[in-house]
């Protein structure tokens, strides 16, 4: 691992001195190690450098080769796209008087970098005393660098130059340029522990801001997702959708253990949405909505004569069909376990061998997905947001694999905005009226925790009906039942208590408690320490 960063140092500095003044961190605050460039691209060191930095539990080697976003939609009834396929139409930096930064400016061309901070630093660190408020990075309250989790990497890029309008390996057509600036935000907790004792250890989070700096309105956009997932025997990599958990993945049993790596969008774009509410930027937004996954694409390769109807795009108008979930000729996919038409590729349960699931015996080097969502709308100095989340897991089969993945997702999506973003509990404030927004159901963090042998559990129902509040492992195992009967409106208090109700072979790690009622589910993490 020492060997595949040093040399990435070394083609960092080859690329800081290109002429787009690409440039390269490493996101390495916990056992995810993460390359970034400041051109759209989250991965994809060349291979002679070592493939994408990745490190996995004690799974120690590549898991991802390349995965970067994309933005497509209609200006003027023309499908215009940024993309991030095994090559970029992103040009580094903002938009300038509507140009692109280094067309409008190249002289700043190293202000255009990616800017990089960890919890601790201040002005001796040149990204922390160089922080790029002009250009849009996030500040606190009293105007310093906002630190997300214990490690930031910030930087913004635009597809409006020129030059770069056809980088695309493959594509058959030129991409017109796309008035677009995103600001891209990457953060992590610090930690080095396992899943069971430190769901953050094992998680990267990403927020895309996307602006529309031109003077026509976008219209039918849709965001992307796309990704060449590579562990262990590439060639054997199985694409797979959890459209429950908003949830793409990779998967393989071919060897044992074998990781499970998956990306969940935990908020995706905000469309308007009467007596709604949707999360946008951590604020609450009234009449909103944040869209789901809308439709997930399987590829095989990146080979069209090997990948059939399971592969990438290679135009617009290929594009434009993958996001609205057909595959990229425009014909639409049919469940071959039911015969009914989707607009999600291997929606099936590779855990229980049921439902559409990879039909193949292999999968090609360039195997991953398009996770997409939309249509939304972007007017002119329009603003979207979409956030998601790197969520890989290693049991001992990829069946547990599978399983501690989406126990993992599920227990994120449990969490409001600001535990993910600062690991703190905050109150959502609506962003028109300032009012706090309260909740109908609650459920409080255990106390003490972590515990040994007792903690106590809060809760709060606004009516009277019947409720379950159950205890469960990492793997989903139920372990004990603390509350299933009739309850009235009120505040109430549970007793967990190992000992006294034999639980006292449990061991250390985490475990999640779970409140159920006929129209809510909600639940949260706690740690038992022996």
């Amino acid at each position: 691992m020492k060997k595949i960063i040093l040399l990435t140092i070394l083609f960092t500095a080859s690329l800081l001195f290109s002429q787009n003044r690409i440039n390269l961190q490493i996101l390495n605050s916990n056992n995810i190690h993460l390359a970034l460039q400041n051109i759209g691209k989250l991965g994809a060191i060349p291979v002679a450098f070592g493939g994408g930095v990745w490190k996995i539990l004690s799974f120690d080697s590549t898991i991802v080769y390349d995965h970067g976003p994309w933005i497509i939609g209609k200006i003027d009834n023309k499908v215009h796209l940024s993309i991030s396929q095994w090559g970029t139409n992103y040009s580094p930096g903002p938009i300038i008087n509507n140009k692109a930064a280094m067309q409008y400016k190249p002289e700043d061309s190293l202000k255009y970098r990616i800017y990089k901070i960890s919890k601790g630093d201040n002005t001796t660190n040149k990204d922390y005393a160089e922080w790029p408020f002009e250009f849009g990075a996030p500040k606190t309250k009293d105007g310093k660098p906002k630190l997300y989790q214990d490690q930031s990497l910030w930087c913004t890029y635009n597809a409006m130059f020129p030059s770069v309008k056809k980088q695309i390996p493959s594509f058959t057509d030129s991409l017109p340029i796309m008035p677009l600036e995103i600001h891209q935000l990457v953060y992590a907790k610090k930690g080095n522990s396992k899943d069971e004792v430190d769901l953050f250890s094992n998680t990267v989070f990403f927020e895309w801001t996307i602006i529309n700096k031109g003077t026509l309105p976008i219209d039918s956009a849709y965001f992307s997702f796309w990704t060449d997932i590579d562990f262990d025997m590439a060639t054997a990599n199985f694409p797979a959708v959890d459209t429950t958990n908003n949830l793409g993945y990779m998967w393989s049993n071919k060897t044992k253990p074998q990781p499970a790596i998956g990306y969940t969008l935990l908020f995706g774009p905000a469309v308007p949405a009467y007596k709604k509410k949707a999360v946008f930027k951590g604020q609450l937004r009234n009449d909103f909505a944040n869209l789901n996954v809308t439709s997930f694409q399987a590829i095989y390769d990146d080979y069209p004569y090997l990948a059939g109807v399971d592969r990438p795009s290679f135009s617009r108008t290929e594009a434009w069909n993958i996001v609205r979930g057909f595959y990229p000729s425009g014909k639409a996919k049919v469940d071959s376990s039911n015969n009914s038409v989707t607009k999600f590729s291997y929606s099936g349960d590779p855990v229980t061998n049921s439902g559409w699931l990879w039909g193949y015996g292999n999968s090609g080097g360039g195997a991953g997905f398009n996770l997409s969502s939309g249509p939304f709308n972007l007017a002119p100095n329009d603003t979207q947001w979409v956030m998601m989340a790197l969520v890989p897991a290693l049991g001992k089969d990829y069946k547990e694999s599978i399983t501690i993945m989406r126990n993992k997702v599920k227990l994120l999506k449990t969490l409001p905005y600001d535990s993910l973003a600062f690991g703190r509990k905050a109150v959502m404030v609506g962003v028109e009226k300032g009012k706090i927004i309260p909740t109908e159901i609650s459920l409080e963090q255990n106390y003490p925790n972590p515990f040994n042998p007792e903690t106590v559990i809060s809760y709060s129902i606004p009516k009277s009906e019947h409720v379950t509040l159950m205890v469960y492992n990492l793997l989903g195992k139920e372990v004990a039942t603390l509350v299933d009967e009739f309850k009235q409106a009120g505040n109430y208090k549970v007793r967990f208590n190992v000992e006294t109700l034999h639980a006292a072979s449990l061991s250390s790690g985490i475990y999640f408690y779970r409140l159920t009622t006929p129209t809510t589910i909600v639940a949260k993490k706690m740690m038992l320490v022996k």
